[in-house]
């Protein structure tokens, strides 16, 4: 391993070179600026009345419940039609907050706010393990920091920064024995199995740490499978056998969304205008890393890329799905950079093509900060469209009991809870997991007293199959029953259209 200067960025050093301090002082001014962007995206969290996905809303419903009644995973037969979709750590932790008086979104984007604080260290800490080089670890905390996918999904109330938090602190303690000699491999395993107990799909650490004990270790391998494997298979097991199979049911067999060939393109197309400048490094640096004896994370950051494009393709998979790779992305790339001899290249101004290396690393961190900007300024204006369509909106609820609603957002507002889930509802009609009948039978017989869709059911539906809707039929038979009370614009699509039950209802229209 090349020898490093490695006088803390900050700490002024008389007889520091030109190079060093230039570098320092490009450190200093992202590192602020990315301490800007993190500040923006939390006053907007801790502020923002309205949800800032979907899921965010539902899950916050789903906790709402758990807190309330002490329920969760619904058998999927009968009203809630909603699939509590993640494992039982996010919402058990969001339900805990709210019960202390917390509001529900505010609870979760408190954990998600944490999280990312723990991903940001562990990025820190886990580089300069692997290097001892303050200006490398330096360098990827503050290309993180910069990192819009980060700053956005760390402030939003769902389970993925939890639990990728949790999964990289695994590959952190692993890193510490294999670098340092520690005995934390059960600690690891520990962190691991909590990872998956928040969300089901982060593999790629574990799955990468068994490997990597495997071919040096087995013994460790199979202490480490024992305890996240054997331990996680028991309590998964055992949740599922007390909810009488409705565990498995939502987390699994109902969590497998259709594939889609233009969500995977999509996917790919934004990793190909974001990825490059610190894929390149790592193309370049890797073989000189591993030699070093750096190869694990470039193993892990291998395996997060395999389950992002095994999972990015199905319906409703959005930018989270980048999350565990994006950061053992800029962990690799800063392991390429050290192992490049990239700092006292460029801190002694030599003319080696690796000092251009600055270039890829500056148009990452520019790249990240327009992004970052643009991202505040359109969820700012998202929240200020949402709290006037939800003002709107309350008059033509009140004094309904029953609301069936497509979006969410609107009924954590009112302190509603979700009857149906239309997305995942009509996914799961059309894939034969559960029977549109009951609720067919409810549309027929006016059963709600409210009806709020993102579309106008008298017009043919469109083809998006993201959007949430109900099915064709179902949308028939509202309007066979309902009349459209109002169309309130929104900051979604065409805004939301408000209907509620005819005085003499028409004869339906198709069959469930």
């Amino acid at each position: 391993m090349a020898e490093t200067n490695t006088v803390a960025p900050g700490v002024r050093s008389h007889s520091a070179p030109a190079g060093q301090v230039a570098y320092r002082r490009m450190l200093l001014v992202f590192g602020a600026l990315a301490a800007i962007a993190a500040a923006a995206h939390l006053f907007l969290a801790l502020t923002a009345p309205n949800e800032f996905t979907q899921v965010e809303s539902i899950i916050a419903s789903q906790s709402r419940v758990l807190a309330a009644q002490g329920t969760l995973y619904y058998d999927l037969k009968s009203y809630p039609y909603t699939v509590c979709a993640y494992m039982p750590v996010f919402y058990l932790l969001q339900a805990g907050l709210s019960l202390l008086g917390l509001p529900l979104l505010l609870a979760g984007r408190l954990l998600g706010i944490a999280s990312l604080a723990a991903i940001l260290w562990l990025l820190w800490r886990t580089i300069e393990l692997y290097t001892a080089d303050r200006f490398a670890a330096s360098t990827g905390l503050v290309l993180a920091g910069l990192t819009q996918l980060l700053l956005s999904w760390g402030t939003v109330a769902q389970s993925d920064m939890l639990a990728i938090a949790l999964s990289f602190a695994s590959f952190y303690f692993y890193a510490r024995y294999r670098v340092l000699g520690q005995d934390t491999i059960p600690v690891a395993a520990l962190f691991a199995l909590a990872g998956l107990l928040t969300k089901q799909t982060v593999i790629a650490a574990p799955a990468a740490i068994f490997l990597l004990l495997l071919t040096h270790r087995p013994a460790k391998a199979l202490q480490f499978a024992a305890i996240t494997g054997g331990l996680g298979a028991a309590i998964v097991l055992g949740l599922n056998a007390a909810m009488d199979g409705r565990f498995l049911a939502n987390t699994l067999y109902a969590n497998l969304n259709p594939f889609a060939w233009y969500k995977f393109q999509q996917h790919l197309q934004f990793a190909a205008f974001t990825v490059p400048t610190l894929l390149l490094i790592v193309f370049l640096g890797a073989r000189k890393a591993i030699r070093a004896g750096l190869g694990a994370p470039f193993f892990y950051f291998l395996c997060a890329a395999l389950v992002f494009l095994g999972t990015c393709g199905k319906i409703g998979a959005g930018t989270n799905y980048r999350i565990e790779s994006t950061i053992a992305l800029i962990l690799c790339s800063c392991l390429a950079l050290h192992s490049l001899d990239f700092f006292p290249l460029f801190f002694r101004q030599s003319k080696s093509w690796i000092t251009l290396l600055l270039l890829p690393v500056g148009i990452y961190a520019v790249q990240n900060l327009r992004f970052d900007v643009d991202n505040f300024l359109k969820e700012s204006a998202y929240q200020r469209e949402f709290s006037k369509q939800t003002a709107a909106v309350q008059p033509h609820l009140a004094g309904a009991k029953r609301v069936l609603s497509a979006d969410t957002n609107v009924l954590i507002r009112t302190g509603r809870n979700l009857e149906v889930e239309p997305l995942i509802y009509r996914l799961l009609v059309e894939a034969g997991r559960i029977e549109p009948q009951p609720l067919s039978n409810d549309l027929r017989a006016a059963a709600f007293d409210r009806i709020v869709l993102y579309e106008d059911v008298s017009r043919p539906a469109g083809t998006d199959a993201e959007i949430p809707r109900l099915t064709p039929a179902q949308n028939a038979i509202i309007h066979g029953s309902y009349r459209l009370r109002a169309h309130i614009p929104g900051p979604y699509l065409d805004g939301l259209y408000l209907y509620e039950p005819r005085v003499n209802p028409l004869p339906p229209q198709g069959t469930p």
